[in-house]
C-alpha cells in the first residue's frame, strides 16, 4: 500500500476542489421530471463536478503560482477567503479566465438543468 504524502500542492488542490464540489452539490435543487430527462440527475451532476475538479487540479499542478495563491487561503475565515480570492483574480485576469473556462461545464449543467450554483469570485 502506497503512502500518501500531504504536500502544499495537494492540500491546496483538495481545498479548491472540495469547496467547488461540495458547494455545487449543496446548491442543486431537486430536478423536475421534465429536466431529469436532460441528465439533470445527481449522477450527471457528480460526473460534471468530477470532470471540472479533475481539470482544475491539472491546471493547478501546472500553475504552481496559482496553486500557491489558493493554498495560502487555507484557514482564513470564509469572508476573508472570498475577499482575498477576489483580489487575486482581479489582479490576474488571465487566471480568472482560465478558471472560468474550466468551470464552464458546471455552469452549462446549472443552466440546462435550472439549478443555482453558489456565488463566488468566479460567478455562479
Amino acid at each position: 500500500m502506497a503512502t500518501r504524502f500531504n504536500t502544499p500542492a495537494s492540500a491546496g488542490r483538495r481545498i479548491v476542489v472540495g469547496v467547488a464540489a461540495v458547494g455545487a452539490l449543496l446548491a442543486v435543487a431537486p430536478a423536475s421530471p421534465a429536466t431529469a430527462a436532460a441528465d439533470c440527475t445527481a449522477s450527471g451532476l457528480a460526473r460534471t463536478v468530477a470532470a471540472v475538479a479533475g481539470s482544475t487540479a491539472d491546471y493547478l499542478d501546472v500553475h504552481p503560482d496559482v496553486n500557491d495563491a489558493f493554498t495560502r487561503l487555507k484557514g482564513e475565515p470564509r469572508a476573508q477567503m472570498r475577499a482575498d480570492a477576489q483580489r487575486y483574480l482581479d489582479a490576474n485576469p488571465a487566471v480568472r479566465a482560465d478558471l472560468q473556462n474550466l468551470r464552464a461545464p458546471l455552469n452549462e449543467f446549472a443552466q440546462r438543468c435550472g439549478v443555482a450554483l453558489p456565488t463566488g469570485p468566479l460567478g455562479g
